[in-house]
């Protein structure tokens, strides 16, 4: 009877504490609510951030569509983000690289041959300068051989009156050799003219004249050259701002004359018409030319922020 009741008091017990844990378990096995983290937004395909010119230039030489298909590929297989570069990325890259070198190259060959005009105009100037300085030494010579010297003697003669007379004469005839002299070394500053020897006139094409000796602009640096700029305001192109420029500073007279034909004739000679060049024209001819060579040169200037674009894609 004892150990019957020791039993039901344990069952009791037992059954009490399975009611008060019964809710907390249930609670726990309860599915709790996660906590959903928003999905990743995956980003449409980047554009190169270019600059204007370099908008330009990758046009000029035929990269443009080659650089929107290289920013088209995932960041990963362009070797951002710590990916490995694809080899349809490492192809884009390099078909752009070798596009640019190429463009590249051909500038600094047409820059090349300007320079060697300029050598060419630098040297015939030298000569014509060193003949000028020849004539206008014998000049003042004479000149001081007639006024002084002839003075001297006038002077010298008129002390006596039967030789008076010649004495004047010889006084007036050393005033008018002097003036004569004076009138030739003005003349003589002008200098001689001459013409080139073999040397390109790379301002022919410029002006739609016939090109000599590797005077050819190849196609990517003249679609930059007649191309309108991207900052230009009044929608000319470089070609025409450059002749715009060279009529404003005096280099060539205005079209439509009998000058501007002359002038455009003496700047754009080549080795087949020996065309004589004075010293003025030999100065304007090169800074003409060292125009075209500072605008050509802008070319390389935007191709170098076009590899920047690449390096950072």
């Amino acid at each position: 009877m004892k150990r019957a009741r020791l039993i039901f008091i344990r069952s009791t017990v037992l059954f009490l504490l399975v009611v008060l844990l019964m809710p907390r378990s249930t609670a726990a096995q309860t599915p709790q609510k996660e906590t959903v983290s928003p999905a990743p937004v995956v980003q449409g395909p980047q554009s190169p951030k270019l600059s204007p010119g370099a908008e330009e230039v990758a046009k000029v030489i035929g990269v443009r569509s080659l650089l929107t298909k290289l920013y088209s590929l995932p960041p990963g297989e362009r070797g951002l983000n710590g990916g490995v570069m694809s080899p349809e990325a490492l192809s884009l890259r390099q078909q752009i690289t070798e596009q640019v070198l190429s463009a590249s190259l051909e500038v600094d060959g047409v820059m090349a041959e300007i320079d060697d005009e300029l050598s060419e105009i630098a040297e015939l100037r030298s000569a014509l300068e060193s003949q000028r300085d020849k004539v206008m030494n014998i000049n003042a010579i004479a000149s001081i051989v007639t006024g002084g010297g002839l003075g001297v003697v006038s002077t010298a003669l008129q002390f006596k009156n039967n030789t008076q007379n010649l004495g004047n004469g010889i006084g007036v005839a050393a005033g008018a050799a002097s003036v004569v002299l004076s009138v030739l070394g003005l003349h003589q500053q002008k200098g001689g003219a001459n013409s080139l020897s073999i040397a390109p006139n790379m301002l022919a094409k410029m002006f739609d004249r016939k090109a000599e000796f590797h005077s050819e602009y190849p196609d990517e640096v003249w679609v930059y050259l007649s191309d309108i700029p991207p900052s230009a305001s009044d929608k000319q192109t470089r070609r025409q701002e450059l002749i715009q420029r060279w009529i404003d500073r005096g280099h060539i007279e205005k079209p439509g004359t009998k000058k501007y034909e002359k002038k455009i004739d003496q700047m754009t000679s080549g080795a087949s018409n020996k065309q004589k060049l004075s010293l003025d024209a030999l100065a304007d001819r090169a800074a003409m030319l060292s125009d075209v060579r500072t605008q050509i040169s802008l070319m390389k200037r935007d191709m170098s922020k076009l590899m920047l674009a690449i390096r950072t894609s």
